[in-house]
């Protein structure tokens, strides 16, 4: 059973793992995302600059 809902915004070109991230923590943590945008139709999620020798968990 959910703890209850959670609304997660996005639009264009939201970043992967700000988005993905919270996602998956909060069915984890019985809560039940709800993904919601300006308009019903599929958007490009993008990985945002990475600095050299680094990794997306630094």
């Amino acid at each position: 059973m959910s703890k209850g809902k959670v609304l997660i915004i996005v639009g264009d070109a939201t970043e992967t793992v700000d988005t993905l991230y919270p996602y998956y923590r909060l069915i984890e943590g019985g809560y039940e995302p709800v993904v919601a945008a300006p308009e019903k139709r599929l958007y490009q999620m993008v990985l945002h600059e990475v600095k050299p020798g680094w990794t997306i968990t630094k």
